[in-house]
């Protein structure tokens, strides 16, 4: 290794250990007290549009089982990335409720839906709920998001970031 290669892997390896690696996923923590209640009920108490501009009240949505609360926008890249496995993990868990709530504008929401199109329901929010967000376990207000509920509503995990989505199944199969 000469002079420069020497140098230059000492510039970039600390920077590399020191930032995540895009390809890595995110975990669950279970560490749910940092879910706020009242945030949470307010959450629950909803009523966002879909996509066919009808109000549907999250409560409903969720439907008494499992629900994962994915929080997203068609300009992040890891909430695009994230959507076809939550589709499909929608599609495979019956006892499994997914709900995506856009933060971002109705018309980019039903743009991506074209393009995109998943089972279960995107309800439009606009950036207005990003404190909510905050609130409900993201206070760096990042996206993806994503809040775990068991049948009950009440919190069991958060995920800040693009969703390693094996580990979420097998959360999701532990719990349902």
């Amino acid at each position: 290794m000469n002079r420069r290669q020497l140098v230059g892997a000492g510039v970039i390896l600390p920077f590399m250990l020191m930032t995540r690696p895009l390809w890595a996923r995110a975990k669950l923590n279970e560490d749910v007290s940092v879910v706020d209640e009242a945030a949470l009920t307010e959450l629950l108490g909803l009523s966002l549009p879909d996509l066919d501009g009808t109000a549907v009240s999250l409560r409903d949505a969720i439907d008494g089982r499992l629900a994962i609360i994915n929080f997203w926008a068609s300009w992040c890249a890891p909430c695009v990335r994230e959507m076809p496995a939550l589709d499909a993990l929608h599609k495979k868990q019956e006892s499994v409720n997914v709900v995506g709530i856009g933060l971002d504008t109705v018309a980019n929401i039903e743009a991506f839906a074209r393009k995109t199109p998943v089972s279960y329901p995107l309800l439009t929010a606009g950036a207005g709920k990003i404190s909510l967000m905050r609130k409900l376990g993201n206070p760096k207000g990042g996206l993806p998001f994503t809040l775990v509920l068991d049948s009950k509503a009440r919190p069991l995990a958060t995920i800040l970031g693009e969703i390693e989505m094996d580990g979420l199944a097998a959360f999701a199969r532990r719990h349902a």
